[in-house]
């Protein structure tokens, strides 16, 4: 079973993938990493980086220092679900 992500950055001038070189976790949510375009016509190199922006489900184990909000979409699906009566919500009348 291989372990290669699956997940790809083109290169912004040739669109051939990129590999990133090396990395370096500057905080918890956020990495730093030189990136290489694989196709040796182009040669580009720069400097990427990848944060984790929002929260999509708390995690059971969570780190005190970090502080991730919920995504907007989220909030607004749960704010709907809370001013929604539910289907099954009747009066009891007697």
């Amino acid at each position: 079973m291989s372990t290669a992500s699956k997940h790809r950055m083109p290169c912004p001038h040739c669109g051939h993938n990129m590999r990133v070189r090396n990395s370096q976790g500057l905080t918890p949510v956020y990495r730093e990493g030189v990136v290489e375009c694989r196709n040796v016509e182009c040669g580009f190199r720069g400097k990427a980086g990848f944060q984790v922006l929002h929260t999509l489900t708390p995690s059971d184990i969570p780190n005190a220092r970090v502080n991730l909000p919920f995504a907007p979409r989220l909030i607004q699906q749960m704010q709907l679900d809370i001013t929604r009566p539910a289907a099954n919500d009747e009066r009891y009348e007697g």
